[in-house]
């Protein structure tokens, strides 16, 4: 199982929208995925039209219930362990346990038969953020074309290297996806510019502006159901080609 978290420093980048999206995408091509949603914004159930649910990931914090038993199904291959506000406690309590930063290790233990893994972090430092990027082996960070995204993604560098000296072990930087790309604006091209610069062939082709996958959620609509033939719809279809043939992953290759 291929776990990927899907993390940035800052909000509005398109985050979600990545993950809800890939994620679709790969069950579309037959994969079976797992969306975990660690943010406390609870933003991806709103984006797959999943209005009711009585467990959270937050429940699974407390031991309140096994996360196996709190997953939703969304679409055919595409399964959702939501979160919801009960989360903001639930992480305050992580901060009173032994070996807190690999919980998820120990919780998610019986999340098996699935392809992927993709978690949708919150746009903080935090304690969850920690227990991702100590789980997974994967992180791609969305990077909207704007300065201080740049600069968001350039400190989440150095916060995974520090995190990786801590617990002896670290997840790779492995796609760098540029969001909210805009071939007309300058800024687009000075930021993919930096970007490619600083990464490397780890920058995947933008994902472009679209004002549809901005709507999608609010209809409760991956873009593939929402508008398949428009930009977003494309782009995220190409990423996940990008993400699907993937070589393994270098195990010995470090942050």
């Amino acid at each position: 199982m291929r776990k990927i978290a899907i993390v940035g420093f800052k909000g509005g980048i398109g985050k979600t929208t990545t993950c809800v999206n890939l994620g679709a995408a790969l069950a579309l091509r037959g994969h079976r995925v797992l969306i975990v949603d660690t943010d406390t914004q609870a933003n991806v159930a709103i984006a797959l039209g999943i209005n009711s649910f009585q467990k959270s990931l937050a429940d699974v914090l407390i031991r309140k219930a096994k996360a196996e038993e709190c997953i939703l199904p969304a679409r055919q291959n595409l399964d959702l362990l939501p979160s919801s506000l009960a989360l903001f406690k639930a992480q305050q309590r992580m901060v009173l346990e032994l070996a807190r930063e690999e919980i998820f290790s120990e919780l998610f233990v019986g999340l098996d038969g699935y392809e992927y893994l993709l978690l949708d972090c919150a746009p903080s430092v935090s304690l969850l953020t920690v227990n991702a990027m100590a789980y997974v082996d994967e992180v791609f960070i969305p990077v909207s074309m704007e300065l201080l995204a740049l600069a968001g993604a350039q400190q989440f560098l150095e916060y995974l290297k520090t995190i990786s000296r801590t617990l002896g072990k670290g997840a790779t930087i492995r796609l760098i996806i540029p969001t909210f790309y805009d071939p007309r604006r300058r800024v687009s091209l000075r930021v993919l510019g930096a970007l490619e610069k600083t990464f490397g062939d780890r920058v995947t082709k933008p994902i472009r502006v679209d004002t549809q996958l901005s709507e999608a959620p609010g209809a409760g609509k991956t873009i593939f159901e929402y508008a398949p033939r428009s930009r977003g719809a494309v782009d995220y279809a190409r990423l996940t080609e990008t993400v699907a043939t993937m070589p393994p992953l270098d195990r010995d290759k470090t942050e």
